[in-house]
């Protein structure tokens, strides 16, 4: 039997030899329904197999892992394909492994800021007699793969935090949102909310908050919207103009510090989910995080901030590289759900893509997006695993690049070109 395969062994070879990789969606759906009766809740209880062991409430009064618009049997009937006992195995979080993900990530951080300082052009007072051409040469790439690696810690590092996926204990992960939420202005607990109604509204145009913040209603209400820039200009401006990602991070994190939840945008409501659905004790948790998360930019001001020089350290080392870093990350995160189908089945609705290995390593393996919306509770080092498993059952996984993608955005006759003819 699969399952009692899969207790005996943990390891990627033998959850690949018990399913099949390459197993047809029939024959996997036949192992899930025989383990259903193991893994299953007593009748009568609606909740997702999951919810007894791991989907406890948190803080936040929301589900700590598994992020879906419905229970979990009603899901296998549509996206999740796979035998619970394989989806339980693959479940099994790692502290060592979340520590040697953000440790080397971190790592790589400060490796670069070292290669930088001896460059020795950006201390103060800015000196340009200093400044020769193979050290401007030099600076280029260092400063903005230095901005990159920031924002892959932001966006990748910070999404596994929020998700619970990146530590197997708890308050680790909520330790290092905190931390992530800080160096990189982020604002860890509000993304919490809007990513997990992202997850069980996925492309919902009246719904899901990555939709509603960025897109007009004439945008969404149109038949040909394919989750796209609205244009070529759109699209390059995302990386050029990237002061307004800041800003809308900075203006969440004022609203929630005064109580107000606002969409991505930070400075409104667009979904049409009542804000009564979350409730008061989200909304404290939501504006206690937010006050000391300010109180932490005060301190580090009030300390690091009093000289000119400390102030021009702070930018150039820490505020400027995270806006430059907002371009290049956008390359990697611009087409999730692009060009993909408005179900409420996520192997059809959302993208995956393979990269190479150190790419994936800076994103926490986020480049499996497919299978990450369709199990969401599995942590980052087994979407490999997870992607092997269902690659062949995935819609949108034709493009095996990032660069594929962004050239499928732009191309003649591409994404956007397709999108605005009918606008």
């Amino acid at each position: 039997m699969i399952i009692s395969s899969l207790r005996s062994s943990t390891s990627r070879s033998s959850i690949l030899d018990c399913c099949g990789a390459t197993s047809s969606t029939k024959t996997i759906q036949e192992g899930n329904e025989k383990s259903v009766a193991t893994l299953n809740p007593q009748e009568g209880d609606h909740r997702p197999p999951f919810d007894k062991k791991c989907n406890k409430t948190d803080s936040l009064g929301a589900p700590s892992e598994d992020w879906s618009d419905v229970k979990h049997d009603d899901r296998k009937k549509r996206d999740r394909i796979l035998p619970d006992g394989v989806v339980m195995t693959l479940m099994k979080k790692s502290d060592y492994k979340g520590f040697e993900r953000m440790l080397t990530n971190i790592s790589f951080i400060l490796l670069n800021a070292f290669l930088l300082k001896k460059l020795d052009i950006l201390s103060y007072p800015f000196d340009l007699s200093t400044i020769t051409y193979k050290k401007v040469i030099a600076l280029i790439p260092l400063y903005s793969f230095y901005g990159f690696q920031m924002q892959c810690m932001a966006f990748a590092g910070g999404h596994e935090l929020i998700h619970g996926n990146a530590f197997k204990t708890k308050y680790i992960n909520h330790f290092f949102a905190f931390l992530v939420g800080v160096a990189f202005f982020e604002v860890p607990r509000h993304e919490r909310l809007m990513h997990k109604e992202h997850h069980i509204h996925t492309l919902d145009k009246n719904q899901d908050p990555e939709l509603t913040s960025f897109y007009s209603r004439k945008e969404l209400d149109s038949a040909k919207f394919m989750s796209v820039p609205s244009s070529r200009y759109s699209y390059f401006k995302s990386f050029v103009f990237t002061v307004s990602y800041l800003k809308t991070r900075l203006c969440r994190l004022l609203s929630c510090s005064f109580g107000v939840l606002t969409d991505y945008s930070g400075q409104g409501w667009s979904m049409t989910t009542s804000k009564d659905l979350f409730g008061k004790d989200i909304m404290l948790d939501l504006q206690i995080n937010a006050i000391l998360q300010l109180a932490a930019y005060a301190c580090i001001f009030s300390i690091f901030g009093k000289t000119t020089e400390g102030l021009w350290n702070l930018g150039i080392w820490w505020i400027f590289p995270n806006i430059v870093g907002y371009a290049f990350i956008n390359f990697y995160r611009n087409a999730e759900h692009a060009e993909c189908d408005f179900t409420t089945n996520q192997l059809l609705n959302t993208r995956t893509v393979e990269s190479c290995r150190w790419i994936r390593w800076l994103l926490w393996e986020t480049n499996y997006h497919c299978e990450h919306h369709c199990y969401p509770m599995v942590p980052f080092f087994n979407l490999p695993v997870l992607h092997e498993l269902m690659n062949s059952h995935i819609k949108h996984n034709e493009l095996k690049t990032f660069a594929g993608q962004n050239w499928a955005l732009v191309k003649p006759g591409g994404w956007i070109d397709c999108q605005q003819q009918s606008m």
